[in-house]
């Protein structure tokens, strides 16, 4: 795994959890049976889904998660909300889910989060996963991840007002300090042949 002087990243461990949740409650709120089920799923070793957390080296704390799933087209397109949405995205019979990234707010701007991409899209090319896609949350108070998502050659396909709210309630928003109401772009990037 990618290495730095002042963190580094490796698979989610059983002990991460508690820590996980924490992060990812402060940072992006939601639902916490979601966040169960996402953390379970990375542990899991027979599932598809991967969890990488970013560590300080100094005091040996997270600053950092990333989940990353692979699913096929139906799972997808729900997944993304195309159910709900009348959108036509670009999609594959395989695709690489970039679920969350989030750093601490006191290590933004470290490079944490190009790092969690860079993994992200290592791990898809190590299974031959032909595309990849993400949501980039708006974020008016903190850094979201359409830069990250365009640095590294992805596609904003769509932008939905209130994404949220039109693809299923999305509590404790810590922008919104409630239900979810923030603008949202999906993005989609070709890993390989389609």
């Amino acid at each position: 795994m990618p290495q730095n002087s002042s963190y580094h990243l490796r698979r989610m461990a059983a002990s991460d959890a508690d820590a996980v949740q924490r992060l990812w409650s402060h940072r992006f709120g939601g639902d916490e049976s979601t966040q169960s089920k996402w953390i379970e799923a990375a542990l899991r070793p027979t599932h598809s889904a991967v969890g990488l957390v970013a560590i300080a080296r100094s005091t040996r704390t997270l600053i950092g998660l990333s989940f990353l799933d692979v699913g096929d087209a139906a799972y997808t397109r729900r997944y993304l909300g195309l159910d709900t949405l009348p959108l036509r995205f670009p999609l594959a019979d395989r695709n690489g889910i970039f679920h969350l990234s989030c750093v601490h707010a006191d290590w933004e701007g470290r490079g944490i989060g190009s790092t969690f991409y860079q993994q992200r899209l290592a791990t898809l090319a190590d299974r031959d996963v032909p595309r990849a896609v993400g949501i980039a949350w708006h974020r008016s108070h903190s850094a979201d991840s359409r830069r990250l998502f365009e640095k590294f050659d992805f596609t904003a396909a769509a932008t939905v007002n209130r994404y949220y709210t039109r693809v299923g309630e999305r509590p404790h928003c810590p922008d919104c300090d409630d239900v979810c109401t923030c603008t949202a772009s999906l993005y989609a990037r070709r890993m390989s042949s389609d």
